[in-house]
């Protein structure tokens, strides 16, 4: 198994990519890893280290930015200075022990329930703040 650190992207167009992996050159990231519309419907660790193909094409509107063996000090960095970058906002995530043996779509479902759910968090901490200090 090749357990060198690799980013996984989802969703990126050509030019996106192009922009993503300047910017990584820049600052020494890891290299970058694209999943196919064929692979999404494949095991995290199928597309880490096989070259299956899934019988049907995963479609998904997201943009997923996956860490596999990444540096934490790396996955930070890459973080904070995509904002200072016209770099695409993707759901960020680190390949577990346990993600490792999903489905990537069943991941990226995942992540989208999280992030909507702590999104829902957050807009209802604020409105209770705001109602607070109306009042």
């Amino acid at each position: 198994m090749d357990s060198h650190p690799r980013i996984l992207l989802w969703n990126y167009s050509v030019e996106e990519l192009l922009r993503i992996d300047l910017f990584f050159g820049e600052i020494d990231a890891a290299p970058i890893q694209v999943i196919e519309k064929d692979q999404g419907h494949l095991r995290v660790h199928e597309i880490l280290f096989t070259d299956k193909k899934a019988d049907k094409e995963y479609v998904c509107d997201e943009k997923v930015m996956l860490f596999y063996n990444v540096p934490a000090e790396t996955i930070h960095r890459v973080m904070q200075e995509s904002k200072q970058r016209d770099l695409p906002r993707p759901i960020y995530a680190v390949v577990t022990n346990q993600s490792i043996e999903w489905q990537f779509s069943h991941l990226v479902d995942h992540l989208v329930k999280e992030r909507n759910f702590f999104e829902n968090r957050k807009k209802k901490e604020q409105n209770k703040r705001f109602v607070t200090i109306k009042e």
